[in-house]
């Protein structure tokens, strides 16, 4: 189901009638096409690759945001500061008069960016339909370059002394170590051979096994978002003498590399703002199938998610290595 939010952000958009249109975090829906038939010129910005598959599902192309519109449309994340990294770079794309359109739910803090909006631009125009806010804003001289500027910094990759590696806002776990990965990477044995970190996000657990395992040949980084796979690139960077392959890919639905002697893993259980264990499991079950004969898995995850009757299922040998926390690590071998 559309969020009402899109809905009424597509609306707002059309009825503009604007010449050229940038959507920043596009997400699918048939009112894109609508969009699309009305204007001379559409960039769709996507980085996430489920989203990008659903776009492209419609016939959109996916592009970085280059240029100037008469209109930048956007959704926010989950995260403040990436989704207010967003609004100052679509004032960098605005030509003169142009104007910004932003929509979100109520409870994912609508009001909150609405305020950010007009302290950002200045004076602002808002509606409320359908327990979601509607807001926007035209680029010009009372435009805060100073607010926009540090927006911009704060969104940008930056190396987390907490972990000593390169995240951003919006990636999961950014800021520290979560703790089902520190828990994981307790009970790694070293590792050899072939080697895929499954949802890797950052490359954190590919940093650390690297470092801790001299034995292995190929790693391969799976991810679904391109900016975590952009982070992760960095943080391996320094590990040349292994053959290190970066993929990014929707793990629940598209082919991974296959033959491998481990998998590592701490997959995802959320679409967007909602839990979904089934996708939790869904890449569980392609992490087994991605190990040669003999190879083994490693697995954290929440202690009540229900992984182990998928893993029994493809795996001869499923064994709990450990739990507390909330957290458990599995290791299955095939």
């Amino acid at each position: 189901m559309a969020s009402p939010a899109l809905v009424l952000l597509l609306e707002a958009a059309i009825k503009a009638s604007p010449q050229r249109v940038a959507f920043i975090h596009a997400t699918a829906h048939p009112l894109l096409l609508e969009l699309m038939q009305q204007a001379e010129a559409c960039v769709f910005c996507q980085t996430f690759k489920p989203y990008i598959l659903e776009l492209e599902a419609l016939g959109l192309s996916i592009a970085d945001i280059r240029g100037l519109f008469d209109l930048v449309i956007l959704l926010p994340s989950k995260d403040k500061k990436q989704s207010l990294g967003w609004m100052a770079e679509a004032m960098n794309h605005l030509s003169g008069g142009g104007r910004l359109m932003v929509a979100c739910e109520n409870r994912h803090g609508a009001k909150s960016y609405e305020s950010a909006l007009k302290k950002l631009a200045g004076q602002i125009q808002s509606k409320s339909k359908a327990k979601c806010r509607w807001f926007s804003a035209q680029k010009t001289s009372a435009l805060n370059t100073a607010l926009q500027q540090q927006w911009l910094n704060d969104a940008k990759p930056q190396v987390m002394k907490s972990h000593g590696l390169w995240a951003q806002p919006g990636l999961f776990s950014w800021k520290k170590a979560d703790a089902g990965s520190a828990m994981l990477l307790k009970h790694l044995p070293p590792l050899s051979g072939k080697v895929m970190d499954l949802c890797c996000g950052y490359g954190l657990l590919a940093a650390h096994m690297l470092k801790a395992s001299s034995s292995i040949t190929h790693l391969h980084l799976v991810e679904a978002e391109r900016l975590a796979l952009d982070c992760a690139k960095k943080n391996v960077a320094e590990y040349d003498a292994v053959d290190v392959c970066f993929h990014h890919l929707n793990a629940a639905s598209e082919n991974l590399p296959r033959h491998l002697d481990f998998v590592v893993c701490n997959p995802p259980f959320h679409t967007g703002q909602s839990r979904d264990v089934e996708l939790g499991q869904t890449i569980v079950s392609k992490a087994c199938g991605a190990l040669t004969h003999g190879g083994e898995l490693y697995l954290v995850a929440n202690r009540q998610l229900p992984y182990e009757s998928v893993l029994k299922a493809h795996l001869r040998e499923v064994e709990l290595l450990a739990a507390g926390d909330g957290f458990k690590v599995i290791r299955g071998k095939k």
